[in-house]
């Protein structure tokens, strides 16, 4: 005979730890009601997250955290866009852009939130400051430039639409599966959006790039890396089709 199938009594937050503060990829603490025989069954493979089981209460307490891959990764568009700036503000052309994180995004078609977020306008980058938990595009804020979303089990791309929908001008996808991509928004396309190979927000950076910056390497090989990329991107910028995207500070 079959043994009947489970269906936990429980799933919810442990009780004594207060909402995570860093957003989805904060750290998380769940409990869930199940039998010892199930717990072990669950658990026993090399990919289960930290977890420990109380025989008294009958609750297993799994901690989900991000991992170490999709953490270097998302820092390392951070890294890119602050050393875009640098390689400008060194050619003595400051810009105003603004990194926000994993902001949570409203809209219309609900709540989103990318990986990392920014904003490459600097009228944009300025009123953010004024902004505080949520970005509500429904009340006249303004969407970031570019948002990131780095894949460590479901693929993003149902949140592309939602995002060229709410005014976003570029978004970067990384799936530990796939190559990197960049997509840009096209009202004609079945999807409302369409791969591109060479980013228009960070002009002359090509898919090719992005997988390499994604990519495991030495740190000082990346950082390398990193500052070349952001020098031949703050280069084309400068050049006389891009430069309204780089207008000096006021």
């Amino acid at each position: 005979m079959a043994p009947p199938t489970f269906v936990p009594e429980a799933v919810r937050p442990a009780a004594s730890e207060p909402a995570p503060p860093g957003g989805l990829d904060a750290p998380v603490r769940i409990e869930v009601a199940m039998p010892r025989d199930l717990f072990d069954r669950l658990t026993g493979h090399d990919d289960a997250p930290r977890c420990r089981y109380d025989a008294h209460t009958g609750l297993a307490e799994f901690m989900v955290v991000p991992d170490m891959t999709h953490e270097v990764q998302r820092m390392a568009t951070g890294q890119l866009v602050c050393g875009v700036q640098d390689a400008l503000a060194a050619r003595g052309r400051e810009v105003s852009w603004r990194a926000v994180g994993a902001t949570r995004l409203l809209s219309d078609d609900g709540a989103f939130e990318a990986d990392a977020s920014f904003y490459l306008d600097a009228e944009a980058a300025r009123a953010m400051e004024r902004v505080e938990g949520y970005v509500d595009v429904r009340t006249g804020l303004l969407p970031p430039t570019l948002v990131v979303e780095i894949d460590r089990s479901r693929r993003s791309r149902h949140k592309l639409r939602p995002y060229f929908r709410m005014g976003v001008e570029e978004v970067w996808t990384n799936h530990r599966l796939e190559r990197a991509a960049i997509w840009r928004p096209d009202a004609g396309a079945a999807a409302g959006c369409r791969l591109v190979e060479e980013s228009a927000v960070c002009p002359s950076l090509t898919i090719d790039d992005l997988d390499r910056l994604f990519a495991r390497g030495s740190p000082s090989g990346q950082a390398r890396f990193s500052r070349s990329l952001a020098r031949r991107v703050a280069d084309t910028l400068l050049s006389a089709s891009d430069v309204g995207r780089v207008s000096p500070e006021d």
